[in-house]
């Protein structure tokens, strides 16, 4: 678990949580008005940063905008893991 990431859970009073596949990095958020634990994580394909609350999940446009669990970290989380470039093949020739 990188050091960082301990840092920034502590300030944000979130926990760590197991990696699930395709995502890493990842926290759990509680919820303001219930007892739910939201999961927040960085997708391993390109590095983009999600929640598995309902606002996120049905947010339209690419990349999502962040929801109110990941707006505050989001600048530290950039700042500590940048996302990585997608990848782009050439087809043919």
């Amino acid at each position: 678990m990188p050091h960082d990431l301990v840092v920034l859970a502590s300030q944000f009073n979130c926990v760590l949580l197991d990696d699930k596949p395709g995502w890493q990095h990842t926290m759990g958020v509680r919820s303001e008005s219930s007892d739910r634990l939201y999961r927040v994580a960085q997708r391993r394909t390109d590095g983009v940063w999600g929640c598995n609350c309902p606002a996120w999940i049905s947010a339209k446009g690419s990349p999502k905008p962040p929801c109110k669990h990941l707006r505050p970290m989001l600048p530290a989380l950039n700042r500590i893991f940048p996302a990585s470039p997608p990848t782009v093949r050439r087809i043919g020739r």
